[in-house]
């Protein structure tokens, strides 16, 4: 998930942005998929005091794909601060933690969750975790844009919805959502041909972000069931392509996916938080108010000592992309998808 390095300078007194022309990648691209706007309710931007010395920055390291939007933040932030300096060096959500651990990076945009070592190497350097932060809500179905998850199966399946609680008992030895295991499609309700019929299971390898996202999501980190065919390919994108065509041999299947991995012989499934709950298809709009499950978010990580504040040149540029105008960066984006006024709260509150 990563292109040739994108450095953008937005100095003081400098009219021009300087963006280094990134290698062609389809992944990295992707075409307008919704045109929401960011709810009135979330408040604007009054930026606070930020005292800065001569030539001083402020340095994002981090993900590619999170670059426009980005782009979008620093160029707000430089009108409120027209004597810092704004650096964004875009190479890929990986470079997020070496920055911030080499101190290159004053913020770390991040297209997904932290991965575990990255968290740990951090840990390890200064004796706590880094600071997240959610900064928008990822896309429903574009390729690199932290798409939301979604369960396939074969489109001749009777099942009609799932829940996470059901999807943990199918993937997880450990269960932790409380529901009894889950390995024939009968242990879900279907009956006659498809009761004795087992789950065949497909999966990605660690580490991986979507693997991640899922081992979390729906099996609080629990522990994977050994019987899960780890599909292969370049990059997750043609991963989950063969494991969806491989259904076509084997209809029993279940895999974890994206909307763009849809084929002919597979469908979507519906999924719930909940057992009995109302179940939810990953929509733009469902994904917009987190209804279907498995949505996720994009983050910026800091570097923030427990018990101590953050600079305030940091804490004012995290209170911009958390305020109306920056949400708007996000939303005249179409791609990436603003946050609720609700989560917007939660993270303000998070910066005191």
């Amino acid at each position: 998930m990563s292109r040739n390095s994108s450095l953008v300078a937005v100095a003081a007194c400098a009219s021009a942005l300087l963006l280094m022309t990134p290698t062609a990648d389809a992944l990295k691209y992707a075409a307008v998929e919704h045109h929401l706007q960011v709810d009135p309710s979330i408040p604007s931007w009054k930026p606070g005091p930020v005292v800065s010395v001569p030539e001083e920055e402020v340095s994002l390291v981090g993900a590619d794909v999170m670059d426009e939007i980005t782009l979008g933040w620093a160029k707000l932030y430089r009108k409120a601060y027209p004597r810092l300096s704004v650096t964004i060096e875009a190479k890929a959500s990986g470079a997020g933690a070496p920055g911030l651990i080499s101190g290159k990076g004053d913020l770390a945009p991040v297209g997904r969750e932290m991965m575990p070592k990255e968290v740990q190497a951090f840990t390890e350097k200064f004796g706590y975790p880094p600071f997240a932060v959610r900064v928008a809500t990822g896309s429903a179905a574009s390729l690199g844009k932290t798409a939301a998850s979604i369960v396939l199966v074969d489109k001749d399946n009777p099942i009609k919805s799932l829940s996470l609680a059901q999807l943990d008992a199918i993937y997880s030895t450990t269960h932790k959502r409380g529901h009894a295991d889950v390995n024939t499609w009968g242990d879900l309700g279907l009956t006659g041909a498809w009761k004795d019929k087992p789950i065949h299971l497909y999966g990605l390898k660690s580490p991986n972000g979507i693997e991640l996202f899922i081992k979390e999501r729906v099996m609080l980190g629990g522990d994977y069931k050994t019987n899960i065919q780890f599909t292969k390919g370049k990059g997750f994108t043609h991963a989950f392509n063969v494991a969806a065509e491989d259904m076509a041999t084997h209809p029993g299947g279940l895999t974890y996916a994206l909307l763009a991995n849809v084929t002919p012989n597979v469908k979507v499934i519906p999924l719930s938080e909940n057992d009995g709950g109302p179940s939810y298809m990953p929509t733009v709009e469902n994904v917009y108010a987190h209804k279907y499950p498995l949505s996720r978010y994009v983050y910026i990580y800091v570097n923030r000592p427990p018990g101590k504040p953050l600079e305030p040149k940091i804490k004012e540029f995290l209170k911009c992309v958390l305020s109306r105008e920056g949400q708007d960066v996000v939303a005249k984006e179409g791609v990436y998808i603003p946050l609720q006024p609700d989560v917007v709260q939660e993270e303000l509150k998070k910066l005191d």
